[in-house]
């Protein structure tokens, strides 16, 4: 049983390195900047990192019950959530969509860690 976890544990490192090179490319010389670059890799970019939270529900899932009960029922709704907002922008070009969805997930994600684990006291 370790061996399709260890592989699992590697297919969701291969999918936030892949998150990595689409945000960080060698060269971006045929494309009119980093915004045209990523506007064109929009759909890989938001389909992989939708993947990476369907992956992480399911590592979750792997670990225990009791774990994934730790996070209750916020962790399902907000997974379900960002893998909808991931779909949505795979097909919009609305920069506007593009920087609220940026701003929204970091806020939400410190309130995350914040509320989660008590980081400040």
């Amino acid at each position: 049983m370790e061996l399709p976890r260890y592989a699992f544990l590697i297919l969701y490192v291969v999918v936030l390195f892949l998150l990595c090179t689409l945000l960080f490319p060698d060269d971006t010389s045929d494309y009119d900047g980093w915004r045209d670059y990523f506007l064109s890799r929009r759909g890989w970019f938001f389909g992989i990192m939708a993947l990476a939270y369907v992956i992480d529900f399911i590592d979750t899932l792997i670990k225990a019950r009791p774990y994934f009960r730790h996070f209750g029922y916020e962790y399902p709704l907000r997974n379900a959530a960002m893998v909808v907002l991931c779909l949505v922008a795979m097909r919009t070009r609305a920069e506007w969509f593009h920087r609220t969805f940026v701003v929204f997930a970091l806020l939400y994600e410190l309130s995350w860690i914040y509320r989660l684990y008590d980081v400040i006291e």
